[in-house]
């Protein structure tokens, strides 16, 4: 299961509205479609993603940081 299907679907939903405006969202769509673990994902990777997902990464702590708990469904090593 890729990192695309696990998604939570506020950020999803908020990427796909992006998607709309700004056609870069679409390689970060193909990058989490060709992901399963976070631990894939570059720095620039989790910050694309926050910035177009409407997360604010200051709000997270450093464990959702490190282990994706704030992207998916389920947490990913």
């Amino acid at each position: 299961m890729t990192l695309y299907d696990q998604l939570k679907p506020e950020i999803k939903a908020k990427l796909e509205e992006n998607y709309k405006e700004y056609k870069s969202v679409g390689s970060i769509f193909n990058k989490l479609k060709e992901t399963n673990h976070y631990s894939d994902l570059t720095i620039d990777n989790i910050r694309s993603i926050c910035t177009f997902g409407d997360v604010w990464h200051h709000n997270l702590t450093q464990t959702q940081l490190i282990y994706g708990e704030w992207l998916t469904n389920k947490p990913q090593i």
